[in-house]
């Protein structure tokens, strides 16, 4: 499957204008900067809603439980925290979900603050086509071909069955929340709806 990106028109990212290049050692670089900054879930849960009835109602859920309010360039590389066209409704399942976003975050904040990538260029490149930065930045790869978004087009549908859970292995998966009955693993942030379309819960494990 393709990988999910946000809609470009709705939310092509924003940037905080209180972070620069010279304060990056005073704000994002600084330990616990980001809780200082970060909306009030009361705020991005309405938004969310509001999203995916509207704007991101491609994915054919409206179940908040399946998604995260996330920044497209994050709080940590100097993202807006509250302007909409900054957030979108990411899911937690699938590929290309919002776990592996983080990785990314996290390998592009290490970057910006040992000084090894400047602040413009990764704001740039997560807003851009985040996987694309993730294949470069974690991944280590040069693609050779600018991955192609799932659902395009706000007309297009990607609904949650659609997105696979991750299959059984030998020992439980890093991340995984609880274990359906029909072996997969679920991702969910909550025990609602956890493995609705799987036979049910055979095990939660947080």
């Amino acid at each position: 499957m393709g990988v999910v990106l946000p809609n470009s028109s709705v939310t092509p990212g924003a940037i905080n204008p209180a972070v620069t290049q010279a304060n990056i050692h005073s704000t994002i670089c600084v330990s616990g900067y980001t809780k200082t900054i970060r909306p009030p879930a009361s705020y991005t849960t309405k938004l969310k809603k509001q999203q995916l009835a509207s704007t991101y109602s491609r994915y054919g859920s409206t179940d908040t439980a399946l998604f995260e309010e996330d920044h497209l360039i994050p709080l940590e590389l100097g993202g807006n925290p509250a302007d909409p066209k900054n957030l979108w409704p990411e899911p937690w399942s699938g590929n290309s979900n919002a776990r592996t976003k983080d990785k990314l975050e996290n390998a592009l904040h290490a970057l910006v603050c040992s000084g090894s990538l400047p602040l413009k260029t990764a704001q740039k490149g997560i807003a851009t086509n985040w996987y694309a930065a993730y294949q470069r930045y974690v991944l280590r790869q040069s693609p050779a071909q600018e991955p192609r978004p799932v659902a395009s087009s706000s007309t297009a549908s990607l609904k949650p069955q659609q997105v696979p859970d991750k299959t059984t292995s030998a020992a439980t998966p890093t991340g995984a929340t609880g274990k359906c009955k029909d072996g997969t693993y679920s991702y969910a942030a909550t025990h609602r709806g956890m493995c609705s379309r799987h036979g049910g819960v055979e095990v939660f494990f947080s």
